[in-house]
């Protein structure tokens, strides 16, 4: 190969990045993710300080930068239902049943 050139790499993906990378826990990274997402979209569009998200949130303003900054592996998945609830939102958890896989008959 030509020095300066580098190999074209295809990859083929699904819907979860979290499976991709080969982590055991994917399914629940990209649960967590979703959940982290809400809550950091409610608090920027709130207009609130990060002391006052912390007074609501009952944590410290650290805590609060390692949410906004996205800093997954801090937060449980029930922790960021428990701060849906505290900023207000109804949270509705549904069991739908698993899409059929293909290859699996």
């Amino acid at each position: 190969m030509e020095e300066g050139k580098m190999r074209e790499k295809n990859f083929v993906t699904t819907d979860n990045i979290f499976a991709d990378l080969g982590l055991d826990d994917s399914d629940e990274m990209v649960t967590r993710s979703d959940l982290m997402s809400e809550v950091v979209s409610i608090i920027r569009k709130s207009g609130l300080t990060q002391k006052e998200v912390a007074e609501i949130l009952g944590i410290s303003a650290p805590k609060v930068s390692a949410l906004m900054t996205g800093k997954i592996n801090d937060f449980s998945n029930d922790t960021l239902v428990y701060y849906l609830t505290l900023l207000g939102c109804n949270v509705e958890i549904r069991v739908l049943p698993q899409r059929r896989k293909v290859g699996n008959d």
